[in-house]
Parts: structure tokens; C-alpha cells; sequence
């Protein structure tokens, strides 16, 4: 995987920070899995400009998008308050 700019890497970091604030949902307690998410979040905001969830495998990502339903906070993330 190609590394994420610093602004998409910037803008998820202060968005995940803000919507766990907001939401009540929190981070992993191993750091590396929560900057993996980031990381990935902020990769497809490069490559695809949506927040696409990292952590599920899509065959076709740019279709996934356009669905919406996959967009970080992912329907998972919004029933379980926490990131998979």
C-alpha cells in the first residue's frame, strides 16, 4: 500500500479523534490496530476521496463508495462503538 499524504493521514486522525469524542465510541487498546484504521482510512481518502473502512475486503472499492454504507463510521462501528 502506497503511504497515505499528511493531510488525508491529518484529517482522519482529527476525524477519529472527534467522532469517538462526539460518540462515545472508542479506540483499540493496542495503538498499532488504531493507526492501521487510520492509516487505511486515509489511503482511500487519496485513492477513492471517501473514508472507505479499512478493515473488510471489497472486490470492487470505487462501487463500495458510492454505496455509502461502508464510509467511516462504518454501520459496525456505529452499533458497537468500537472500531473492528
Amino acid at each position: 500500500m502506497q503511504q497515505p499524504t499528511d493531510k488525508s493521514l491529518k484529517k482522519m486522525w482529527n476525524y477519529a479523534k472527534k467522532y469517538a469524542e462526539k460518540s462515545g465510541a472508542y479506540f483499540h487498546p493496542d495503538h498499532d490496530v488504531t493507526e492501521g484504521v487510520v492509516l487505511g482510512l486515509a489511503h482511500h481518502m487519496d485513492t477513492l476521496g471517501r473514508p472507505l473502512c479499512p478493515c473488510n475486503f471489497y472486490p470492487d472499492k470505487a462501487a463500495e463508495a458510492k454505496k455509502r454504507r461502508w464510509m467511516c463510521a462504518c454501520n459496525e462501528m456505529k452499533k458497537w462503538k468500537y472500531c473492528h
